[in-house]
């Protein structure tokens, strides 16, 4: 087995985290820094995205005109003996806030992603903000499943 870099648990959660803010801030090309190019994506309204782009344009179609608020809680993160990958579950809430007619409204998501990671060579020596990890890391595979939804549905295609 090999020895596991502390600095990589911090490195993934930075990934996660990244994840959270692409969705947010609309900014779609940020989610090229959270997936390998072929990652492999099963969200409960497209069970078979393949590549990173198709997961972009999934999302942005989804979530594109509607304001969110994404955080996540508990997570646990697992190495793999090699130290060169991981799995992670963490816990989640997504808001989504109506907008037009249903201004005032809120949409929440409760759920969990189940990641499996990889480490890859930071090129040019951008660790990502994590001097002194293994190298950047990224989602290779990823399920979303959702616990419960908590409100309006039509917040998300009402606007």
């Amino acid at each position: 087995m090999a020895p596991i870099n502390p600095l990589d648990h911090l490195a993934i959660q930075n990934v996660l985290s990244r994840y959270c803010e692409a969705l947010d801030t609309k900014n779609w090309e940020l989610l090229h820094k959270v997936f390998v190019p072929d990652v492999d994506a099963d969200y409960p309204f497209n069970r078979t995205l393949k590549g990173a782009d198709a997961v972009a344009k999934a999302i942005q179609g989804r979530l594109g005109p509607i304001l969110t608020h994404h955080s996540l809680t508990t997570s646990s993160i697992t190495f793999h003996s090699d130290g060169k990958a991981a799995t992670a579950v963490t816990y989640f809430l997504g808001c989504h806030f109506g907008q037009g007619p249903h201004e005032g409204k809120v949409l929440q998501a409760y759920g969990k992603y189940e990641d499996e990671l990889v480490v890859r060579d930071a090129k040019g020596g951008d660790y990502e903000g994590v001097q002194g990890a293994s190298g950047v890391w990224r989602i290779g595979k990823r399920t979303v499943r959702f616990t419960k939804r908590v409100g309006d549905e039509r917040v998300m295609r009402e606007f």
